[in-house]
């Protein structure tokens, strides 16, 4: 694994270096993201359903006409008050608890404009970091039962997609795979942006997790939506 992230990585400055190149005069663009989110989790072998919302922000910058960077962080607080307490290793009965969820990527691709239609094509490799904290755990008719451990989920994912370019809005959408320490499995990814007003977006996102524990049979899907509100500069 860090023999290919050196590889990606030294690929990209390779290429962000030939583009830059042929690309003397391109004036750097970007934009920055803000938004709102809502979070459902769905583990069903061990019975586990928390859900809840939070927000993020995201960033990307465009370096040249074909190679860009961006970044993204966001937390979400969920939450379950039926959860079975054999999820949790504590025999029969319910439990109540709350989910502590962040998430973090860095990373960089190319991205290729098609000339007969208004539609970009894309790929990327970002480093992904996941965290989660069980918080506020109690025992339905019974005491509190405290919080745990900071658990990290670190890795790479690999990600290609379609973006349309049209005048009025724009529809993009990718498909892609992590490779986490503890966790690993597809994602997909679409969005809708709509022009609020000049070099503003507002934008709905929707991103599905499928992801398996490494060594284990559960498997952890996630359902995240986000709306919010992109500024170009």
């Amino acid at each position: 694994m860090k023999k290919l992230l050196l590889y990606g990585t030294a690929a990209g400055a390779l290429c962000a270096s030939f583009a830059g190149q042929a690309d003397a005069y391109f004036i750097p663009r970007g934009n920055v993201a803000l938004y709102g989110s809502y979070m459902d989790q769905r583990d069903g072998v061990a019975g586990t359903n928390p859900d809840g919302g939070g927000g993020g922000v995201q960033l990307g910058l465009s370096l040249t006409r074909n190679f860009f960077i961006g970044g993204s962080y966001q937390y979400d607080y969920l939450s379950q008050s039926d959860a079975p307490a054999s999820a949790f290793g504590l025999g029969g009965g319910q439990i109540s608890y709350g989910e502590k969820v962040g998430q973090a990527r860095a990373g960089g691709g190319l991205v290729f404009h098609t000339p007969l239609a208004p539609l970009d094509v894309f790929g990327k490799v970002e480093y992904t970091h996941y965290d989660y904290q069980t918080v506020h755990a109690t025992s339905n008719g019974g005491g509190p039962l405290g919080n745990s451990d900071r658990v990290n989920d670190d890795g790479v994912g690999f990600h290609a997609g379609l973006q349309t370019r049209a005048p009025g809005f724009s529809i993009y959408g990718s498909l892609g795979y992590l490779e986490l320490s503890k966790s690993e499995g597809p994602e997909f990814n679409v969005g809708f942006m709509l022009p609020l007003a000049p070099l503003t977006w507002g934008f709905i996102e929707y991103r599905y997790d499928d992801l398996r524990y490494v060594g284990y049979s559960d498997r952890n899907e996630t359902s995240d939506v986000r709306a919010g509100v992109r500024l170009s500069f």
